[in-house]
């Protein structure tokens, strides 16, 4: 796998996780096998490459898909939502990235997430978003209906699927991601988005 499919893999778990948060605050219902990967991606911290962190590339056709529409040429209203949600994460990565101490105490609660049980793991990650990503600017305002953020376990969720994006963010950065690659490379990132969908879709 050459660098551009890593870079695209990495930026293609942001879409899917900001995807998952929509659909969760739009209509209340998420795929649960794609929230389950987004939150065990969390904690897969040495992994050897991008797809053994989400379970394989199959795992990300949705984000993929976004990526193969094109990335800031639609005018889909859900896309442009979905993309806000992206741009955003990717700049609150930064941010938390920017401030080291805090980045490394986020980093020691990250890792001791694989000691957790199923039943408690979405529970630390929404405290982990709490305690070190929401603080930061800029804020992440969710948009959605009130009668399901407003429900018990919805914005625990929302708030893990957010922290599984920064952990593509932050994946996408190991990788040589930035905003200008965004920009540079954005047409070769569709055309790797096409040619995995392609093989996935095929095999």
């Amino acid at each position: 796998m050459n660098i551009i499919e890593e870079r695209t893999l990495a930026l293609a778990a942001v879409f899917q996780c900001s995807g998952l948060v929509r659909s969760l605050a739009r209509s209340g219902q998420s795929d649960a096998n794609e929230e389950a990967i987004m939150m065990k991606s969390i904690s897969i911290l040495d992994a050897v490459n991008t797809p053994a962190v989400y379970g394989g590339v199959a795992s990300l056709n949705t984000g993929l898909r976004y990526l193969a529409k094109g990335i800031l040429t639609t005018n889909s209203s859900e896309q442009l939502e979905v993309i806000r949600y992206v741009t955003q994460i990717l700049a609150l990565q930064r941010v938390l990235y920017a401030q080291q101490s805090s980045f490394n105490e986020f980093s020691t609660e990250v890792e001791r997430l694989s000691s957790y049980s199923e039943d408690d793991m979405q529970r630390a990650c929404s405290n982990i978003y709490q305690s070190y990503i929401s603080p930061l600017r800029p804020q992440i305002i969710v948009q959605g209906e009130q009668e399901f953020l407003q429900q018990e376990y919805i914005p625990e969720r929302i708030r893990t699927l957010l922290l599984a994006a920064i952990r593509g963010a932050v994946l996408w950065q190991q990788k040589g991601g930035s905003r200008f690659r965004l920009l540079w490379e954005r047409t070769r990132i569709q055309n790797a988005a096409r040619a995995m969908l392609q093989n996935t879709e095929v095999h």
